[in-house]
This record gives structure tokens, sequence and C-alpha cells, in this order.
């Protein structure tokens, strides 16, 4: 008796121990390791598509043009188009130099590694084209050498921006070529703000002062409304009781010397691109008895931003100057 029951003892010990094994089993061919999950995960083709570069569209002169992707290497052939895609956010690397033989100081923080491709209406095509720019911006300006352009890469011709009535519009069109509307309006907020500031630390301490802007280039001229008008109308400065009308056709006055005694303006701002007639004017009399000379209120500016420049980084220049003139 004892002896069964100890047979049946050791059966059921048996079963029990089988049992236990093959659900442990189990368990662990249902139940992958972490490092095991993770290993297949690998294995497994990803089913998401790899993305794809956005197309890069702009509408120009000529109509609209896509591009596969955003231009990495853009060259510029105008100053003032340099300033707006600089703004915009589309820093050209190549680009030309000023008149005056250099990047203008307003943008020169901008354009440390950009390459030079020519003066402003004298790119180099040879070198244009070794530095192989994948978008080309320039405007009406250059219709004759478009396709020279077109031949290395996209081009996009736009309205020649000096023709616009102020440069806020002119950056504008550019803004809206690239579909960059919002930025454009960013930045001219920005502007504005800066602008308010100070005005209101010039206004009244020059309110009712007569005011000239000179250039001297090949002749002496007398610029008005057309490209200074917010000297007058938002400054305060006055207009002298000579003043030129001006127009798009027309943006300044040449003036005989003779002419100078009746402007004697307060105040002189004088752009000098002309070293030796400046030199041959300051000698004459007439020069000498005006009262910005005999007041030590001729104030030289660059002919690159209050002249040549055309967007929101000149402008922004042109106020620091008035700043360091007149706040003080």
């Amino acid at each position: 008796m004892n002896k069964r029951i100890i047979m049946v003892t050791a059966l059921l010990l048996v079963l029990l121990s089988l049992t236990v094994a093959c659900g442990k089993g189990n368990n662990e061919s249902s139940t992958s390791s972490p490092a095991a999950t993770e290993s297949a995960q690998q294995e497994q083709p990803s089913s998401e598509a790899p993305k794809e570069a956005a197309a890069f569209k702009f509408t120009d002169t000529k109509g609209e043009q896509t591009l596969p992707a955003q231009p990495q290497n853009i060259a510029t052939t105008v100053t003032y188009l340099t300033d707006h895609m600089i703004a915009l956010g589309l820093t050209p690397k190549l680009t030309v130099k000023s008149q005056n033989e250099d990047f203008p100081l307003y943008l020169k923080p901008f354009l440390n590694n950009v390459e030079v491709i020519g003066e402003q209406g004298k790119v180099n095509i040879e070198k244009l084209l070794s530095f192989a720019p994948d978008l080309i911006i320039t405007d009406t300006n250059s219709t004759e050498i478009f396709d020279s352009y077109a031949k290395i890469a996209p081009t996009a011709m736009l309205e020649n921006g000096y023709l616009s009535p102020s440069w806020e519009e002119a950056f504008r069109a550019t803004a809206s070529a690239f579909g960059l509307n919002d930025k454009a309006e960013q930045v001219i907020g920005d502007y504005t703000k800066h602008k308010e500031e100070a005005i209101a630390k010039i206004h009244d301490k020059v309110a009712g002062s007569t005011l000239m802007v000179l250039r001297i280039r090949n002749d002496v001229r007398y610029y008005g409304d057309m490209d200074y008008r917010w000297l007058y109308d938002d400054f305060g400065f006055s207009r002298p009781a000579v003043f030129p009308v001006t127009s798009a056709d027309n943006r300044y006055e040449v003036l005989s010397n003779e002419k100078l005694p009746e402007i004697d303006p307060d105040y002189i701002l004088l752009i000098k691109d002309n070293e030796e007639l400046f030199n041959s004017l300051q000698d004459l009399a007439i020069w000498k008895n005006l009262k910005a000379v005999k007041n030590n209120s001729v104030y030289q500016i660059s002919s690159d931003s209050w002249f040549g420049g055309y967007g929101p980084n000149s402008a922004n220049s042109m106020l620091d100057d008035l700043d360091r003139l007149f706040a003080n």
C-alpha cells in the first residue's frame, strides 16, 4: 500500500514539472526581449517615403518659374537687389561691387563670404559662369544681357526698382516676386519703428531749418522730393525757397554755381562722388559765403546708401546718419 502511494505521488510530481516547463516555454516564445523587438523593428523597411525638397517658385517679368528646390547659390547683379534679398533671408553668394568699387558699408556685415562677379552694370559673365549660380536675380536695366544670364542659370528679371516711388514699394515688389510678402511687411514694420524713434529725437531740433541734398558728380546736382520728400514731410526740415521739381524721369536739377546763393540753406547733406570738382567748388567765394558752410553745417553722407541704396538696409543706415548728425 505504501509503495503504491509513493508511486502515484512520484507520477504526479513528474506530470506537474512537465506542465510548468511547457508553460514557461510558451511564454518565452510569445514574449520578445526589448533588444529582440528593437532588432526586429530595425530590420523591417520603413513605410514612410523619403521627404523631397520643396519646389521654389517665383514670378518675374517673364511669368512664373519653378525650381526643384530653394536655390543655395544666388547671384544678384544690382546693389539694391542685394539689399532686398538679404532682408528677405535669401542672402546671395555672388554679387557686384557698388559704384564706389567696394561693397556698401551698410551691407558689408552680411557679405563676408560673398564672391564678387563685377561692378554694378558691368558683370563679368565668365566669372559668373565659373561660380555656377543656381539663380540669378536682376532687373530690367539688364534686358540686353538677359539671354546671357539665362544660359548660365534660371534668371529672375524684376522691374527696375529705382522707378518705384519709394524703396518700400520697390522692396514689396521684390518680395512679391518670391512669395515673401509677409516677410516684407515685417521688415518694413521694423524700419517704421526705427524711423519713429529717430523723428522723436530729431524733429523738434531741426523744425523750420532749411535743408539741401547736394550731389557732386560730373556736375552739381540738387535733389528734391522724388528721393527725399521724407526728410521734409516727416523730420520737419523746410524746403529752401528755390527747390527742384523732380520725378522718376528727372530726379535732380543741375545747378550752376551762381544759383547756390539763391538757395542758401541752413544745412547741406553732401554726396561727394567727384573729389576734383568739389575741391574747385570749395575755392569759390560763392560756396564759402553759404550759410551752411559758414556754420560748419555741411555734412558728407555716403553715396552708396543715400543715392545708390534703395532697400531696407540702406534706409536704416540713413536713419542712423540722421541720428548721428542731428540728434545731439
